[in-house]
């Protein structure tokens, strides 16, 4: 090339693309940030669960702005969103985020995201992405092995529980109504006519995936639960004879593997003989729970996992990773090509010289696909098995001592307790309600007047940022729910909790 060709620095300079950054430039800005988030993790602690002021001040920051015309430097950008971010966000790490059901996710879980944001695969198939490819593989793998599921079941790395359990049943549809179900759908079929099992207390991901596919929400049967709110088997086959009867045709029955709001385990081995004796897909929601089945103490049912045609889990949950980490697994891995192989002309496929496994793209709902396996692997791979028993366990150990907190602290009633979720609520008692109901007209029962005044301590437990519990409404009670899916919840942490709640609960009478 002629030296007059050869573009000048300024040139360089003046050409690089508005969202490129040297090598200096990448350091300078990324070590900044990094030690801006060692510190916030360092100080945890000493924060507050959550901000109220936090959407004023984000709307403040933020302002109402249109699209700039010209860009910004990263590192003013950088500093000023991840301040706001530190210092205003609901704080899901910190050591009394008791919510929901959230993970608190691992440092290296977060390098990981950073890591595969900067290499960027697309696993869709293994000749795009051949390493992030493996690495799901093995991360799939070693999932199903914590669960007790066979090793060489089928399975990939989705957003999260809701969509892991839609592939599943997707899957499930499949293998139980056919090839012709993917040329012809369910139009000339008796859609109306099939039928869905659950409790109540299943998540509500149900809803959407009979609706996705097509059969609409009147498709679920409803059975009936226990004291402990789990199903009740006697019911799930009377509820299979009776629709037969009527001219249905039952296809799955879901268990819970931890539901949402108390953490029961439906009794899987009588569901596993019941769906076995009626040929039907069994399928396990066991995006929160199925990780405990990890301990050797673990109950004797979430010791069965393998015994479902398919299970979801969520590794964002239990397994401390980043959101969004969902997993599937089908024991028959022929179920989930069968249903999403498709052919196309776009992605290179293998050939006897170079034969490659099917890729994800044409095993679930998704083409292009992130490297979300990179901070799956990552967490076990640093964890290991002994890891998880040891952090799993004492979640479940902090849940069984405020438990026992609970029922030893007047005014408080424990009403579930399960797994690492502990239900219960503030109650003054009959005579003190008494009083209240007379002099508060607008509540004119005892009961409605204690969930009034459960609400409120819980709002203000989260308004002062101490800690961050939610709610669960069992029957028609509100309760107050812990949850603890955190490696850095501690007994000093529980042990605060119980006087608390009666010393808010004493201030509002």
């Amino acid at each position: 090339m002629d030296k007059s060709d050869t573009p000048s620095t300024g040139e360089t300079q003046a050409q690089r693309a508005a969202l490129d950054m040297t090598g200096d430039e990448f350091r300078q800005v990324g070590h900044k940030l990094v030690d801006d988030i060692a510190s916030f993790l360092d100080d945890i602690d000493n924060r507050k669960v959550q901000s109220p002021d936090a959407v004023v001040i984000a709307q403040q920051v933020l302002g109402d702005e249109a699209l700039p015309v010209r860009g910004s430097a990263a590192s003013d950008i950088i500093d000023q969103i991840s301040s706001l971010l530190l210092e205003k966000s609901l704080l899901t790490a910190h050591p009394r985020f008791w919510a929901y059901i959230n993970g608190s996710a691992s440092p290296i879980g977060a390098l990981a995201d950073m890591l595969a944001a900067a290499i960027n695969p697309n696993l869709a198939t293994w000749s795009v992405g051949p390493v992030a490819s493996e690495i799901e593989r093995q991360s799939v793998q070693w999932i199903a092995e914590l669960l007790n599921y066979p090793r060489d079941a089928g399975g990939l790395l989705v957003s999260g529980g809701t969509i892991a359990n839609i592939t599943a049943l997707l899957a499930a549809r499949r293998a139980l109504l056919g090839a012709s179900i993917r040329q012809n759908g369910l139009q000339n079929g008796p859609v109306h006519q099939y039928r869905f099992y659950a409790t109540p207390e299943t998540h509500a991901w149900l809803e959407e995936a009979v609706d996705i596919m097509g059969f609409g929400e009147s498709a679920i049967t409803r059975v009936e639960t226990d004291e402990l709110l789990r199903m009740d088997t006697a019911h799930l086959s009377a509820c299979i004879a009776r629709d037969r009867q009527a001219g249905y045709v039952p296809l799955v029955v879901v268990a819970s593997a931890g539901t949402v709001s108390t953490g029961a385990i439906d009794p899987i081995n009588a569901i596993a003989e019941i769906c076995t004796q009626e040929k039907l897909w069994f399928h396990i929601d066991g995006c929160y729970g199925a990780a405990a089945a990890v301990l050797t103490s673990a109950p004797d049912d979430l010791q069965h996992l393998g015994l479902a045609d398919s299970i979801a889990m969520d590794a964002h949950k239990w397994l401390f990773v980043p959101l969004e980490a969902g997993c599937v697994l089908v024991k028959d891995k022929n179920h989930l090509i069968d249903t999403f192989a498709h052919q196309t002309g776009y992605y290179p496929v293998s050939d006897e010289q170079n034969p490659l496994p099917v890729g994800y793209r044409d095993q679930g709902v998704q083409t292009s696909r992130g490297f979300r396996a990179l901070k799956v692997w990552m967490c076990l791979r640093q964890a290991g098995r002994e890891g998880y028993v040891a952090m799993i366990g004492d979640n479940i150990d902090l849940a069984h001592r405020l438990a026992g907190l609970i029922g030893k602290t007047v005014d408080l009633d424990l009403r579930y307790h399960s797994l690492s979720i502990v239900t219960f609520r503030f109650n003054p008692g009959l005579e003190v309600l008494a009083e209240m109901v007379v002099a508060d007209q607008s509540e004119p029962d005892a009961n409605g007047l204690l969930n009034r005044i459960n609400q409120n301590i819980l709002k203000k437990l989260q308004a002062e940022g101490w800690a961050y519990p939610s709610h669960a409404h069992i029957g028609n009670e509100f309760l107050i729910r812990v949850c603890i899916t955190n490696f850095r919840s501690s007994t000093r942490d529980i042990d605060l909790l119980p006087a608390k709640v009666v010393d808010i609960g004493r201030s509002l009478i």
